[in-house]
């Protein structure tokens, strides 16, 4: 306000300034929201922090030095699915003055990934370098409770030293000598999947750190054929007198090709380079060498790189590897039961799976056909059918639809995972058994006039093996951003591919065709009112003859599921409730088979004699029923 005002008009100046400062809008606090902990995003430093607190008096802290809080990597992002390895220090006392262990008498700073499942220190001792940064140098009084009493000690398999005491406290004094990003890799034995337990105490660990990065998202998995390049060190360290344990030992660098989990080199290495990319570099470090608890003498002599130590003890300080996944072949398993396996031969050209004819689309492929008699060392393998020599072809390549049994379902399914241009090599072995002989030549699913079936079908064959080249194909509909008549188009294609096999009575791939379409478009949202009508029409037609594919292979539970979510829709379909008493009567549901024809014929009367054939073989059928249960039970009341 001015100084120059009379008084009067200071006062009335005045006056108005809180005249409008009432009328103001009162400027309101945030709304009070209840803080909720178990939604909060904590920072790892408070998370140890509260688990430092929460131990009380059973831990306590002497901070000898502080380390270097920025330096510190436990609050750095790292890249997605690394965590933190750290390397430290440690001496162990008991309150009575007996010295357990130190790791400065040998030379060797220790490693362990914290909050893991297989973290080899007690808890007490966990929580203390969780709290500490880089360089930080810390004495850590444990009680019992803290140590070898906590519950994790049994679950971490902590075998505590024999001249230890029940409810002994222990004095570590700790120093963390650095922190570093890793991938934290299982080590799992290879016939049951288990993790590696240590004849020693504690769990088999591997972190791996990437120094060059590779190519492409796909990592190599059993039946994989990888080559690598790889060399490896073990530190033997000092004894407590400060002697050499011995000389460290190498592995110079060698170039190793193998099947992944075949078991000819050590189960760390394997684990590690399964979840490499190719062309990858790393540094692996592993506590255990060794190849699994199932070791023969024959595995022995099928190693491609040496167990270190070699005198086949646990390293005391672990190996390191050094490793370039150089290449890697892509061998699957099919069906994943070992009837069928594909080796890819030659890059084609394109992205796996992205393009690759996954879908039922129009194919075209050469392939050579060659048989055996026996399989292994004794191996008879001959040629006998090639599609560029095929006179009917005319050089031209064999060109079908998927999903049609032009080909056996070994070679069909795993063309599917081909891409353009692709080489592939595909090998059915027929001493599998009857599953096996159903996935070739001859199968109830595959056209007799399929080409190479009179080479298939020969008695006494041992495997059939098809080198095949994927030329082109033709990519399916795009359902998710196709036009509704589009996809309309390709379901009606579909669905006549598949009566064409009902008709040649091979239901089971009449079914799947069935199936796939239907799910496709029970998947559609946000329809217009008149492509609304066209898809149920066509969801409803697909549904009936599902079931009807489904009776046929007598899967009549199925076929229930199916046809009432019809008639929930539609309780008047004639249809589905004709259907539906097919699968009661199979059942021996018969006054439910019964109710459904009278209610059939309610719906459509022109359907008279169809269900007056069908309620007299219900009769028929009930009639022998009632036989065959007086025949079991007559004489026995």
């Amino acid at each position: 306000m001015s100084l120059s005002l009379d008084p009067a008009r200071e006062r009335d100046v005045f006056v108005e300034w809180v005249r409008k400062m009432h009328l103001r809008a009162p400027i309101l606090p945030p709304a009070y929201v209840p803080y909720d902990d178990a939604k909060a995003v904590r920072s790892p430093r408070a998370i140890a922090r509260d688990a430092l607190l929460a131990f009380g008096a059973a831990v306590k802290i002497e901070k000898l030095r502080d380390g270097d809080e920025d330096a510190d990597g436990t609050e750095s992002e790292t890249t997605s699915g690394t965590t933190t390895e750290t390397l430290y220090r440690i001496k162990a006392t008991t309150s009575r003055g007996l010295e357990l262990f130190d790791s400065d008498v040998t030379g060797v700073p220790r490693r362990v990934v914290l909050n893991d499942e297989h973290c080899d220190v007690t808890r007490g001792v966990e929580v203390a370098l969780m709290n500490m940064a880089a360089g930080a140098r810390w004495r850590a009084r444990c009680d019992w409770s803290a140590t070898y009493g906590h519950d994790t000690a049994k679950a971490r398999r902590l075998i505590p030293d024999p001249r230890l005491r029940e409810g002994d406290a222990i004095i570590y004094e700790l120093e963390v000598v650095n922190r570093m990003p890793v991938h934290v890799v299982r080590v799992r034995e290879l016939e049951d999947g288990s993790s590696v337990a240590l004849a020693g105490g504690g769990w088999a660990r591997c972190t791996k750190k990437t120094t060059t990065s590779g190519g492409g998202w796909e990592t190599p998995r059993p039946p994989f054929e990888v080559t690598i390049e790889t060399s490896a060190m073990l530190v033997k360290g000092k004894t407590k007198t400060g002697d050499e344990h011995g000389e460290d030992e190498f592995m110079e660098k060698r170039v190793v090709s193998y099947v992944v989990g075949d078991g000819r080199v050590p189960l760390a290495l394997d684990a590690a380079v399964r979840t490499m990319r190719l062309n990858e570099e790393a540094l692996v470090w592993s506590n255990y060498s060794g190849f699994g608890k199932n070791v023969t003498k024959a595995s022995k002599l099928r190693r491609l790189i040496p167990a270190l130590p070699s005198d086949g003890s646990e390293p005391l300080h672990g190996v390191a590897y050094k490793v370039k996944l150089a290449a890697m072949r892509h061998v699957r398993d099919v069906f994943n039961d070992g009837t069928t396996k594909k080796t890819r031969t030659r890059e084609g050209l394109g992205q796996f799976p992205s393009d690759c004819p996954m879908n039922d689309c129009m194919v075209r492929v050469h392939f050579i056909l060659s048989t055996a008699t026996a399989i292994g060392a004794h191996s008879s393998l001959a040629e006998r059918y090639d599609t560029r020599s095929d006179a009917s072809l005319k050089g031209a390549p064999f060109e079908f639809r998927l999903g049609c049994g032009a080909l056996p379902e070994a070679v069909e399914t795993s063309i599917r995972l081909m891409i353009p241009k692709e080489e592939s090599r595909v090998v059915l072995d027929l001493t599998l058994g009857e599953e096996a002989r159903q996935r070739g030549y001859g199968a109830k699913n595959c056209r007799p006039d399929a080409p190479g079936s009179k080479f298939g079908v020969v008695a006494n064959l041992a495997m059939i093996q098809w080198d095949v080249v994927l030329e082109s194909f033709d990519a399916a509909v795009n359902w998710y951003q196709a036009d509704v008549s589009d996809m309309l188009e390709e379901a009606l294609l579909i669905k006549e591919e598949a009566n064409a096999l009902f008709k040649t009575e091979v239901y089971e791939l009449a079914r799947a065709k069935y199936e796939k379409t239907l799910h496709k478009l029970e998947s559609l949202r946000g329809l217009e009112s008149s492509d609304f009508d066209r898809v149920e029409a066509m969801k409803c037609t697909l549904a009936l003859n599902l079931v009807a594919s489904l009776q046929k292979l007598h899967r009549h539970v199925d076929a229930l599921k199916r046809v009432n979510k019809i008639l929930d829709s539609d309780p008047v379909n004639a249809k589905a409730l004709f259907r539906r008493s097919v699968s009661y009567l199979a059942l021996h549901e018969f006054v439910a088979a019964r109710d459904d024809l009278f209610a059939c014929l309610d719906a459509n009367p022109s359907l008279q004699s169809t269900v007056a054939k069908q309620l007299d073989l219900v009769k028929r059928t009930e009639a022998q029923e009632l036989e065959c249960e007086r025949a079991v039970f007559r004489g026995k009341f």
